[in-house]
């Protein structure tokens, strides 16, 4: 008798300390969606972070979308890739903006894990992909020094085309840290989901005044107080430098959109 307790009591312990945090999600859409960081994010050594392969390996796995980073060549190809310089990641060399796409079509990610995946253009992308469904972050990487009124329409003008041609124009949202950038997106497409990313008071600040969506922010650099604020003012908050570390806080805050490198892990705890 006193055996069989004790193994109730035991599975007792055990079911409870098992259980999972169940969170109560307060923020503009009562829901928190789940972005992988370029796919599968920094770390995950299976897939190269935006490529093609990663992207859709987080989709499957439940995300509700990726966040994407994009840079331009210089014949108007939008093309996925984070770094600045095409050596720190792949087998070429040189800046995007500097090249023809017939140039860098072929460039393959470096090391062992990767030699099989290329890098790939935006069209390729959604095109393989026919995604309409599912939730994506541009972060613009619009790396040009020459950031003059002309490249900055080119850039944009190139979205707009993609974004149209996929039917994208409510899943898709635009991420830069650049004023200029999203005033001028806003004026000649103001229906887009427009986030302006830097540091939370002037983000916020440039949020409201030019009538932006939303904010990204570091994950750390911005608490829960703040993002109350901003929804009182109608504006998401998305943040990124998330893992497993700080997934559970992170969460506490309310935050709408998280770009985790740690899909699994936000995945699990957002069930």
């Amino acid at each position: 008798m006193k055996r069989a307790v004790l193994l109730i009591f035991t599975f007792c312990i055990l079911l409870f300390s098992c259980s999972k945090d169940v969170y109560d999600i307060e923020n503009l859409y009562n829901k928190i969606f789940a972005l992988g960081h370029g796919g599968m994010g920094v770390g995950k050594a299976q897939y190269p972070l935006d490529s093609y392969e990663g992207i859709q390996k987080a989709i499957s796995m439940g995300a509700d979308g990726a966040e994407i980073d994009i840079q331009i060549t210089k014949d108007s190809v939008l093309v996925c890739f984070h770094d600045k310089f095409l050596e720190e990641a792949t087998d070429a060399t040189g800046e995007i903006y500097t090249k023809y796409w017939d140039e860098i079509k072929d460039a393959a990610y470096k090391g062992d894990p990767y030699t099989t995946y290329k890098i790939c253009s935006l069209e390729w992308l959604f095109a393989v992909s026919q995604d309409t469904i599912h939730k994506f972050t541009f972060d613009i990487k619009f790396n040009n020094p020459e950031q003059t009124a002309a490249n900055r329409d080119i850039f944009q003008r190139a979205l707009m085309r993609l974004i149209e041609k996929y039917h994208l124009e409510k899943n898709v949202t635009i991420e830069s840290p650049s004023v200029d950038f999203l005033e001028s997106f806003k004026q000649k497409k103001p229906g887009y989901n427009l986030f302006i990313y830097t540091d939370f008071d002037t983000a916020l600040q440039t949020a409201k005044q030019l009538g932006l969506k939303g904010i990204t922010v570091k994950a750390d650099e911005v608490s829960a107080d703040q993002v109350s604020e901003a929804h009182k003012a109608g504006i998401m908050v998305a943040v990124f430098s998330t893992t497993h570390r700080n997934h559970e806080e992170v969460i506490k805050k309310n935050i709408d959109i998280i770009q985790t490198d740690d899909l699994e892990d936000l995945l699990d705890r957002l069930k």
